[in-house]
């Protein structure tokens, strides 16, 4: 599924029992080379200079495809709706955790 620029959107980490993790509510910005993201799958992006979904989270701060599920606002809320806990996640601190080999919840 395509997605516009400028489409409201959100981003999972990832779910454990009954909680999900998310990184928040953001704006889709379109494709670009992951600078700022870790982990293997954005290493190679970066490497062949593969462009991957930018989301700028209502907070400011920046998560790609490749660091989270994502999907339309609407779509993601109704995920959140299925767990009895959610959990808000910032996206430089689990960056950080990546790069230390202790990431995830």
């Amino acid at each position: 599924m395509r997605h516009a620029v400028g489409e409201r959107v959100g981003a999972i980490s990832h779910s454990k029992g009954d909680t999900v993790y998310v990184y928040g509510l953001g704006t889709y910005e379109g494709d670009h080379i992951p600078l700022e993201a870790t982990g293997w799958i954005a290493q190679n992006l970066r490497e062949f200079q593969i462009q991957n979904p930018r989301i700028r989270l209502d907070s400011g701060k920046v998560v790609y495809g490749c660091e989270c599920w994502w999907g339309k606002e609407n779509v993601v809320l109704a995920k959140l709706g299925m767990f009895e806990q959610v959990v808000v996640l910032d996206i430089d601190e689990q960056r950080t955790a990546v790069g230390e080999g202790t990431c995830r919840g």
